[in-house]
């Protein structure tokens, strides 16, 4: 809830439950709110307008938390390998922590991990490196996408889809797109290690201390590949 001028307030709470062909039909739109969406904001501006608000704005624009992730990128994440601590340290161009955030579930995660004998789909927050790969397209010359939908697979765009991480992982990027530029390859071509040259140059990396949570990645990595998903 936020305070603005004028004796506004902002409620950035409505959650809308939907399934993956939803998500991406709504991705396709332009995040904007569906038919069913805005019935839905109708029941909540009638309960604001009963405690007192004189008008009710719904949202223009959706955030929508996960619509899908790219294929084909230098190398793919995975929540088990972000429970390993990520990139590796010599190579590593900053760092992340944030738990794997599934508020308000996925549909049948819980029976299929029951099947496999699995009691929890709880894992521990993982405290990752960061590197550029999972972001990098090798199928497509000099692309890179920087957003939930980058190459995360498993549990990682859980964690992965976070501002804070995209916005270390977008500037790591913008250096290695001058490094292509300036040598004349493509930007799939870059490592993480002459990014983080460059970081280290200009006194700009960030603290490297990702943790390896050996004993869940190993149970992260099981439930992964029983869904199907390493």
């Amino acid at each position: 809830m936020a305070i603005l001028p004028g004796g506004r307030l902002s409620w950035n709470a409505l959650l809308c439950k939907v399934n993956g062909t939803e998500a991406e039909e709504l991705a396709q739109a332009g995040a904007k709110p569906s038919a069913k969406i805005l019935e839905e904001m109708n029941f909540v501006e009638t309960w604001l307008k009963g405690i007192g608000a004189k008008a009710v704005k719904p949202a223009s624009e959706l955030y929508i938390r996960h619509a899908g992730n790219i294929t084909g990128v230098v190398d793919p994440l995975y929540g088990s390998q972000m429970l390993l601590g990520g990139t590796p340290n010599w190579s590593a161009l900053g760092t992340f922590g944030y738990h794997f955030d599934v508020r308000g579930g996925i549909e049948g995660l819980g029976n299929r991990a029951s099947q496999n004998g699995i009691k929890s789909v709880s894992f521990s927050k993982p405290i990752f490196n960061i590197g550029i790969q999972h972001a990098q397209i090798k199928t497509v010359p000099n692309l890179a996408l920087v957003s939930p939908g980058s190459g995360f697979q498993g549990f990682a765009s859980s964690a992965g889809r976070i501002v804070e991480f995209n916005a270390g992982v977008g500037q790591a990027l913008g250096i290695a797109a001058i490094t292509a530029l300036l040598s004349g390859r493509n930007l799939s071509n870059v490592s993480n290690s002459e990014v983080r040259k460059v970081l280290l140059s200009t006194k700009q990396l960030p603290r490297v201390y990702g943790y390896a949570n050996n004993n869940e990645a190993k149970k992260l990595k099981n439930f992964e590949s029983l869904l199907v998903l390493v």
